[in-house]
């Protein structure tokens, strides 16, 4: 049997040097071996085909010299190693030698019917034509099970993605005019830009968060943490980092309430103060009745008492007596004596007074008495008391009658 073989292959030898073209089963072979079917149709069980050399991976290894282009079906990769010439040889299979190493031949895979993996970058180049994945029912994703999943667009001039969803449109984009935007268009209604969880949403400007979000709706401007609806943290002491454009020291002042800052820092409302006014208690006499005064006590000059109504939370009055006295007699003693005029308010003394000295018998005299004191609220009374404050020769205890010839007063105080 095997002499037999040989001889058919010798014999084929012989024809392919003959006639350059050899036909196995047929008589007018088409290219320079040419096997054809001996069964081509029908149910017989015989076997029709090429039988390709079968060896192990060492086998394939360990060959030299071989031609490019010769095919071997791998029937082991129990034996020898992924290195030199077998380096890709991982798999039983078809392998063919392309002058380097053995290649695998693998059957091409229909990316419609099955899955595949790409064993390194590919470019589609679509040459104008729009590349679209189209789903009628479901998402169209893009999905990595590493570390980082990405979607890029890149051109000369502008990378852009757009979102549509019937009549509304998404654009995402970025160009060499130094432009980055996102906008929606269309029959969209809002933009809406945060998280649907606990985290927080933060606004970065040059590589840093500058505008932070919390999750309980809270805002800072120059802080993560802000415990208010809106806390500002400028970076400058005294200075709140809040500018009104179009306020200005010029703005002409309308109706509403004034603002200020509490201890903590926030912005509060201010009771507007009641406009100014001036309240004012007068009194003008040139009558009032004769007195007498002495060195042994205060005597209330007629007509000086005057009452005053402080309201709720006190005043500062400005107080002003001017009163014009009369000297009537010559008490024994027949000396000048100082004769003082005092402040009194409900009663008590208070450091305002003036001293004058007699000049003589029948003679008179001008006292000034201005001061400002703080009063609580609700009524007081002011007057002034007369005393004798140096005898100057005069027996103490004699009277010196006094007549009144001319009275001013005046309090005043701002609302």
């Amino acid at each position: 049997m095997k002499r037999f073989q040989l001889s058919i292959i010798f014999l084929l030898a012989g024809i392919s040097v003959v006639v350059a073209q050899t036909g196995i089963n047929n008589n007018t072979p088409l290219s320079t071996l040419d096997i054809t079917a001996k069964n081509a149709t029908g149910a017989t069980t015989n076997v029709d085909g090429l039988l390709i050399p079968r060896v192990d991976r060492q086998r394939a290894q360990s060959m030299s010299s071989v031609p490019i282009s010769t095919l071997i079906y791998v029937n082991s990769i129990a034996t020898g190693t992924l290195a030199g010439t077998a380096a890709n040889i991982d798999a039983t299979g078809y392998y063919y030698f392309n002058g380097t190493v053995w290649t695998k031949i693998d059957a091409p895979v229909n990316i419609y019917t099955s899955d595949g993996t790409l064993p390194g970058q590919r470019t589609v180049t679509t040459n104008g034509s729009p590349l679209l994945f189209v789903n009628g029912g479901t998402t169209v994703g893009i999905v990595t099970s590493a570390g980082l999943g990405a979607v890029a667009t890149t051109a000369s001039t502008r990378g852009s993605v757009t979102l549509t969803g019937g009549m509304a449109n998404l654009d995402i984009y970025t160009d060499d005019a130094n432009q980055t935007q996102i906008n929606s268009s269309g029959s969209s209604t809002q933009l809406s830009l945060g998280t649907n969880n606990t985290g927080t949403l933060g606004l970065k400007a040059n590589g840093a968060e500058k505008i932070t979000v919390l999750s309980n709706g809270n805002v800072g401007i120059g802080t993560a943490t802000p415990n208010t609806r809106l806390e500002i943290a400028s970076g400058t002491a005294n200075v709140s980092g809040v500018k009104f454009t179009n306020l200005s020291s010029a703005s002409p002042i309308g109706t509403g309430q004034s603002i200020g800052v509490d201890a903590t820092g926030n912005i509060v409302t201010v009771a507007n103060p009641t406009p100014a006014s001036i309240n004012t208690a007068t009194v003008n006499s040139t009558t009032g009745a004769d007195y007498n005064v002495n060195d042994l006590g205060d005597t209330i000059v007629t007509g000086t008492s005057q009452s005053i109504t402080i309201p709720a939370g006190g005043k500062t009055l400005f107080i002003n007596f001017m009163l014009g006295i009369d000297y009537l007699g010559s008490p024994a003693g027949g000396g000048q004596s100082t004769y003082e005029a005092r402040l009194y308010i409900d009663g008590v003394a208070t450091d305002c007074y003036l001293r004058t000295q007699e000049a003589s018998a029948g003679s008179n005299t001008q006292f000034t008495i201005n001061t400002v004191k703080f009063l609580t609220a609700g009524n007081h009374t002011l007057d002034v008391r007369m005393t004798r404050a140096v005898n100057n020769g005069t027996t103490s205890g004699i009277d010196m009658p006094c007549r009144p010839i001319s009275m001013s007063f005046n309090a005043s105080y701002i609302n």
